[in-house]
């Protein structure tokens, strides 16, 4: 079986509708993965998750999910 790395990791916090973001994405073989969560110390609740052979694709999926699911 073959073993997968982690590869390419950058993480970025992102203020969105007042709400400070940290956005995590990394490749895995070729696919890109990203996630969001809530970046408070002690909260880290992951809100929103995305896959796509493209890093720009993946992150966009999830702020769009961000966006959708963060109010205000």
């Amino acid at each position: 079986m073959a073993e997968f790395r982690p590869e390419e990791m950058t993480s970025r916090v992102e203020q969105i509708n007042g709400r400070p973001i940290r956005i995590s994405s990394y490749k895995l073989g070729r696919t890109y993965h990203c996630k969001a969560e809530i970046d408070l110390p002690g909260a880290g609740a992951r809100i929103a998750e995305a896959s796509d052979p493209s890093r720009e694709t993946a992150e966009s999926k999830v702020l769009a999910q961000v966006q959708e699911r963060v109010k205000t």
